[in-house]
């Protein structure tokens, strides 16, 4: 992919998620209004000219010429008049945004912010549940591969790493660390096995990929219980 190409996709995405995101703090405008039955002149996508959209009720909903957001028009709220045009003149007074109790119109203003925070809470939250989330291994040993450095050194199944190369309490990435710096190298490690403490020494089986020699233990160690989302 060229750099043109890849900055013209950069500049659509950046529109998209620019678009999508005033869209939604519009949303939250529009959804507070209604509950309140304030009149909603016009939800547009986009500003500028009308491209094409529908009418239904008194809502005008429709796709604009420019897609850079989106805006709400309320019936009797002129502040964005420039942008919006002016409010329809036989808009009925209980229906109008200006005329409205001080706490509806607060409730109804920072309705988009909050739609915003909503959204961004819920974007990880609804991934999490799809894709799932990474699950960190533990110091345990949930299997050995035959023949390997884990099996000569004497690790079992069950087995938990306390001390490993002089680190007391490490974790999965300490002590894959330590192994991958140390190809064929003596690495003195304690497990506890049955609630008996051992003292074991394993030799990382050098592995060269790319020109570079790594360690690896030749065990997998355990995952817990971890949640398939289908």
């Amino acid at each position: 992919m060229s750099l043109f190409q890849s900055g013209i996709i950069g500049i659509l995405a950046f529109i998209f998620i620019l678009g999508a995101a005033v869209i939604l703090h519009e949303f939250g405008h529009f959804i507070v209004a209604k509950l309140f039955k304030i009149r909603v002149e016009t939800f547009s996508a986009g500003f500028g000219p009308r491209l094409f959209g529908r009418k239904y009720g008194t809502t005008d909903y429709r796709v604009s010429a420019i897609p850079l957001g989106g805006y709400v028009k309320l019936g009797g709220d002129d502040s964005n008049a420039p942008i919006e045009g002016e409010s329809a003149p036989d808009i009925p007074p209980h229906e109008r945004f200006d005329l409205r109790p001080r706490w509806q119109r607060i409730l109804v203003a920072v309705a988009g912010p909050v739609m915003n925070v909503l959204t961004a809470l819920a974007i990880p939250f609804a991934a999490g549940i799809i894709y799932g989330i990474p699950a960190t291994p533990t110091p345990v040993v949930s299997s050995v591969i035959p023949g390997g450095a884990a099996q000569t050194a004497g690790l079992q199944p069950s087995d938990r790493i306390i001390s490993f190369n002089g680190t007391a309490n490490p974790n999965w990435d300490a002590i894959s660390g330590d192994a991958l710096l140390s190809p064929n190298e003596p690495l003195p490690m304690e497990i506890e096995r049955a609630g008996q403490r051992l003292q074991l020494t394993i030799k990382p089986t050098p592995v060269t990929r790319d020109g570079e020699t790594a360690g690896e233990l030749d065990f997998i160690p355990d995952y817990g219980n971890v949640i398939v989302v289908i």
